[in-house]
């Protein structure tokens, strides 16, 4: 079975390919993707960009737990990129599928498969997006 992320409870109405990944925190048991994610606008969430922003994006996490086994592949080619307000990050998720017995995310930072619950999306409720145009 093969399905991507937009089926998965809870990542209805964001766009993980046009948003940005600050961080990857690998502990014991989960790894944790930390996004300004991009918010599409039939999201529940969504609020009309400011003028200086180009969408509405909003600072989250997805979260796998209980993983039981992770490959993490190309990451000698991590170098962030910087933005005009000096905030730095690694691209967007160019993809997150669910594969037979796991996960695959890619990006440009490399590749991780992993075996873990299903992910989980938060979004912080108070936060705007560090994304600006």
């Amino acid at each position: 079975m093969h399905d991507e992320y937009p089926s998965f409870p809870g990542f209805e109405n964001v766009s993980l390919e046009d948003s940005y990944v600050l961080d990857i925190a690998i502990h014991p048991g989960s790894l944790t993707l930390q996004l300004d994610l991009l918010l599409l606008p039939s999201h529940p969430e969504y609020r009309t960009p400011l003028p200086e922003e180009r969408a509405c994006f909003r600072s989250a996490a997805v979260v796998f737990s209980r993983v039981r086994d992770l490959h993490w592949t190309g990451q000698s080619a991590i170098k962030p990129a910087i933005d005009a307000s000096g905030c730095a990050d690694f691209g967007s998720v160019d993809s997150l599928t669910r594969l037979d017995d796991g996960y695959q995310i890619l990006g440009d930072w490399g590749e991780i498969n992993l075996r873990s619950d299903a992910p989980s999306l938060s979004i912080d409720p108070e936060s705007r997006g560090i994304a600006e145009f």
